[in-house]
């Protein structure tokens, strides 16, 4: 979980940041599982830092230190890395969709099971060698260096052999899907045992009421009446809980103030289709404490059908 303090000083700017940096060399920045999307963080020192499950889409963090950073499971996607020191990173299981590494440095970096596809810009960039694996294992080239150019010359033929690519299927592929979550050009799309999410919060809950051993439905669409006759509509989760139904949504930057009048009115039809439990939870909370979220609903369950 993120520090609040230095999150602060980073919401200061980058000047007053990197001072800071410089007076507190032995601290290690913790921006772990932060919502950082659209920040321009140019020149920034992130050097070493957790940003491990963050989320910093379409940011601008050309020329930034981003050297030894803990940058696995984060969503750099549609971001300007140019320039970029991320020397020794752990990019590992990160998704870098349509990310822009133009004359980035990469050596050293951990690239295990990154998200990638072949918009992803890495026209010059600086790599002598990276890793496949954690901990600095499956160093390739095993042997010496890749050629000036060579790293970017060969990803695609990397990532096909280690199963790195996130493979995008054309929208019309999917217009007959029972779950909600669909593919799209744009759009970050999160696996978890063959199953789509739309956040690594909302796979935290998955997990959590998979050890609850109960059934449960992500995201899928449900065929019910509606003030305008049948229709589908989506929860995050629907589940069975000792016979009893509910849904469990995860609210996050998607569930926005201005559709927060549609989801009410998604909610109200899910209880007049005899679902009497709907309750949202803080996706801050469901990521950090998703068993303690999990038993509390089951409480709220419990309660609504006694």
């Amino acid at each position: 979980m993120a520090n609040d303090e230095h999150l602060a000083i980073l919401e200061q700017g980058v000047e007053v940041w990197n001072n800071w940096r410089c007076e507190n060399l032995n601290i290690t920045p913790d921006l772990s599982g932060v919502d950082l999307r659209e920040v321009y963080l140019v020149g920034a020192n992130l050097s070493a830092a957790n940003l491990s499950c963050s989320n910093f889409g379409m940011s601008n963090l050309s020329g930034t230190n981003l050297c030894s950073t803990d940058l696995s499971w984060a969503d750099i996607s549609f971001a300007d890395l140019s320039g970029a020191n991320l020397n020794g990173a752990n990019l590992s299981s990160s998704e870098i969709i349509y990310t822009n590494f133009y004359k980035a440095t990469l050596t050293g970096a951990c690239i295990k099971d990154w998200k990638i596809n072949d918009k992803t810009i890495l026209d010059k960039v600086v790599c002598e060698y990276v890793y496949l694996g954690e901990n600095q294992m499956k160093r390739r080239p095993i042997n010496g260096n890749f050629a000036p150019g060579e790293f970017a010359n060969l990803y695609k033929k990397i990532i096909e052999n280690t199963d790195l690519i996130l493979r995008k299927t054309p929208d019309n592929d999917n217009n007959i899907n029972n779950q909600g979550v669909q593919f799209y050009s744009n759009s970050t799309i999160h696996t978890w045992q063959n199953l789509r999410f739309r956040s690594k919060t909302e796979i935290k809950i998955a997990e959590a009421l998979d050890r609850a051993g109960v059934l449960f439905l992500p995201n899928s669409l449900a065929r019910l009446n509606t003030p305008n006759g049948r229709a589908n509509k989506e929860a995050d989760f629907l589940i069975c809980y000792n016979g009893k139904w509910g849904v469990l949504e995860v609210d996050g930057p998607h569930h926005t103030a201005e559709r927060r009048v549609e989801e009410q009115e998604r909610e109200r039809i899910f209880k007049r289709n005899g679902i009497k439990v709907v309750e949202r939870f803080d996706s801050e909370r469901c990521y950090n404490n998703p068993d303690e979220v999990v038993q509390e609903f089951f409480k709220l369950i419990e309660i609504g059908y006694s």
